[in-house]
């Protein structure tokens, strides 16, 4: 029936100003925290996050919401977000004393020490019976390192609360950190005879034995807790590294093993013994086990990601990338799945590539030290040093023992000449790492370059003992050996490998180096191009067979050789500095010129070709002070350098600045005193600064080393302008 209009208006307005539950405030706030606290119960703590997230929109002030609200986002491994709640908790309700501890646990992870003890004191000094504030202060003191205190606390905690285990092991913890060894035994043992079913306090006590190298006492209570607690992994993790400790290595396998059927879901557990296996060594064994957790688990990437690692490790790259492909797949962010691939692309001559993958990796995981190393690498055969500097040190900041980023710097810093920086970082990388093949390298190349030839020749064999094959270390022999006047012998050692690895284009490319210090360039040439045939991209064998071709006479054949090596390894300094010397003898300064100036560009920083640079402006036409400038670029990078410091000091001579000039040309004289060309430098230098008699020393000097060195004739001239009388 339809009502009258004034009775429809007369029920409208009751509805308007009847109260309600859903127009009280606190009626409201009230049902929202009840409806969240029923989530928390039930483990729903962000549909909880929402409902006491509402309380409070009701009432700003509502402390109860805020604390509730602060539990969730401490469930939810949230601290930010729980302190800033926690916060608002104790200024609207400063009697909350459960509030000021978490509060103050906060605060000891942010390393707020003091304000931390300052609220658990406060809360300890109102209620002495309050056993969670007496172990906040223990916990603070412990980690501060004021171990009478903390033990102070932790006696406070187990008088209150005897019948808990947790406290007797932050009691012996106290006890043992502040070397009080027999008081921390008694309390841990004593958590064992409070609750001998306790897994954990056998946990505890064996842990303190392992930690005084009481292994078989640690055993036994390991053995106890894993007893204790048939499904546990802890305990078992734990007993494993005591058996290896013991060298019950065996016995480690089986309890590896036997994670896998305790815990057949769990990947920490069923990927133990395939962590075990990397660990000790035993990488062909890792990768049939990653292959057999594939089959069951075929789903999880990080197995396969490990796999992948695992086969690099190996050199087997190729298996690598098929299963890598499927990394990416899955996830084209995956960090190690970008590592991988840099890796793989590093194995297949592609550096560029590389650098890119390993940005990747970097972007998604920006604290990687393997990754800035890798990428060390890839900019390493990029040829860009300098950036592969930068990488290896970061790598080095992030993980202080990475012997591989050491030896690398160590590589690098030979190479510039520093020869001391390269000895120090060798000795840190055999150090952090004594089966490290390049760790012996590293000090044989900065050995080599001191001339210290005998102690050279043992770290190079002490890198073959563990890398029989390692091609640096192969070819600084062959070197070594040619340096000693015995090629035969570098012929012999790399046939020999050659024959037994017949496949090995390094190898082959090795062969006709060592063929090459022997002076059989036919058998040298043969060797090459056997390289060349197995991979055409052979570093540096192109280079090789030019000098080959040089030493024939046959020049142009040479350059084209020179020309493809350019054109296989574009960013290859070695292969434009080879063609910019043999332009040189030729007379060809413009070529020269060229070659050099494009090899600049590549490497602006680059020591070697900067020098000669200098030279050839100073000498065949350029500007002067481009060649100081160059010349300056150079004798940084290789300060140690006679030749670095020639070329400086011929600049200055140049510019007319002649003290500078004389400074630099008598480090060089001295470094290499047998050299005309040094000599001749310092003696126009001192005619110049009118030091007559210091010049016709150093004039007759060079004239005398080699009569008939390339600046004998201007050496002779340069002798007419002294005065008779100081001639």
């Amino acid at each position: 029936m339809k009502l009258p209009v004034i009775s429809f208006a007369i029920a409208l307005m009751a509805i308007m100003v009847s109260p309600s539950c859903s127009s009280d405030p606190n009626k409201q706030k009230l049902k929202y925290l009840h409806s969240g606290e029923s989530y928390f119960k039930s483990g729903k703590y962000r549909e909880a996050v929402i409902e006491f997230r509402n309380a409070v929109e009701v009432d700003r002030r509502f402390a109860a919401a805020h604390y509730e609200l602060a539990l969730c986002y401490l469930a939810l491994k949230n601290p930010a977000s729980a302190f800033r709640e926690l916060n608002e908790t104790v200024t609207l309700d400063p009697a909350n004393s459960d509030a000021q501890l978490h509060l103050a646990k906060l605060l000891i992870t942010q390393r707020r020490f003091s304000q931390a003890e300052t609220i658990a004191q406060k809360v300890a000094t109102a209620d002495p019976k309050n056993i969670r504030a007496h172990a906040i202060l223990g916990e603070k003191h412990t980690i501060a390192g004021e171990f009478p205190k903390a033990i102070r606390e932790w006696q406070a905690v187990v008088e209150l609360e005897p019948g808990q285990v947790e406290n007797y092991a932050a009691l012996g913890a106290a006890h043992a950190a502040a070397g009080q060894f027999t008081e921390a035994e008694a309390a841990y043992k004593k958590a064992t005879t409070i609750d001998p079913k306790s897994a954990q306090a056998h946990i505890a006590l064996g842990q303190f034995y392992f930690s005084q190298k009481k292994a078989a006492q640690a055993e036994t209570e390991m053995r106890v807790a894993c007893d204790l607690d048939p499904g546990a992994l802890m305990s078992r993790f734990f007993l494993a590294q005591i058996y290896l400790a013991l060298g019950k290595s065996a016995d480690a396998e089986k309890l590896y093993a036997d994670l896998k059927r305790i815990a057949p879901q769990d990947p920490r557990a069923y990927t133990a013994l395939g962590a075990y296996y990397l660990s000790t060594g035993q990488r062909e064994k890792a990768v049939t086990e990653f292959r057999a957790l594939l089959d069951s688990h075929p789903k999880d990437n990080s197995v396969r990601a490990q796999l992948v690692e695992t086969l690099l490790d190996l050199d087997r790259a190729q298996e690598a990338a098929s299963l890598n492909r499927q990394v990416i797949t899955a996830n084209p962010a995956d960090p190690r799945g970008l590592l991988s691939q840099g890796r793989i692309w590093l194995t297949q001559g592609e550096p560029e590539k590389a650098k890119a993958a390993l940005e990747g990796a970097l972007k998604a995981e920006p604290n990687s030290a393997a990754a800035y190393y890798f990428l060390g690498l890839a900019q390493q055969s990029a040829h860009l040093p300098d950036l592969a500097r930068v990488s290896f040190a970061r790598a080095l900041e992030l993980q202080p023992k990475m012997a591989q980023a050491s030896a690398a710097l160590a590589r690098l810093a030979t190479r510039s000449g520093n020869q001391e920086e390269a000895l120090r970082l060798a000795e840190n990388a055999r150090r952090a790492d004594p089966s490290l093949p390049t760790a012996y390298l590293s000090n044989a190349e900065a050995l080599l370059a001191k001339g210290d030839l005998r102690t050279a020749e043992s770290a190079i064999n002490e890198t073959l003992r563990r890398d029989p094959l390692s091609l640096s270390a192969l070819a600084n022999l062959v070197k070594l050996d040619t340096l000693n006047g015995k090629p035969q012998e570098a012929v012999q050692r790399i046939t020999a490998l050659v024959q037994q690895n017949p496949q090995n284009a390094g190898l082959r490319f090795l062969q006709g180096l060592a063929y090459f210090g022997y002076k059989d360039l036919e058998h040298s040439e043969a060797s090459v191009r056997q390289a060349l045939a197995l991979d055409p991209k052979t570093p540096d064998a192109n280079t090789l067979l030019a000098q080959i071709h040089i030493a024939k006479g046959a020049t142009e054949e040479a350059k084209k050789d020179l020309r493809n090596a350019i054109e296989a390894h574009p960013r290859s300094l070695l292969s434009y500095m080879t063609l910019v010397a043999q332009y040189e003898r030729e007379g060809n300064w413009q070529e020269a010129r060229k070659w050099c100036e494009t090899a600049h560009e590549i490497d602006p920083n680059a020591a070697v070709v900067a020098d000669e640079l200098a030279f050839i402006y100073l000498e065949h036409g350029g500007d002067v002070n481009t060649a100081v400038s160059l010349a300056q670029v150079a004798r940084q990078k290789m300060p140690d350098s006679p030749v670095t410091a020639d070329a400086l000091g011929w600049a200055y001579y140049r510019i007319g600045s002649f003290g500078p000039a004389v400074v630099q040309l008598k480090e060089s004289c001295q470094r290499v005193p047998n050299n005309p060309i040094y000599h001749y430098h310092l003696g126009m230098a001192y005619l110049a600064a009118r030091q007559y008699n210091l010049a016709g020393q150093s004039l007759h000097a060079a004239l005398r080393i080699d009569p008939r060195f390339p600046y004998a004739a201007k050496a002779q001239a340069a002798l007419e302008q002294i005065p008779k009388g100081v001639r």
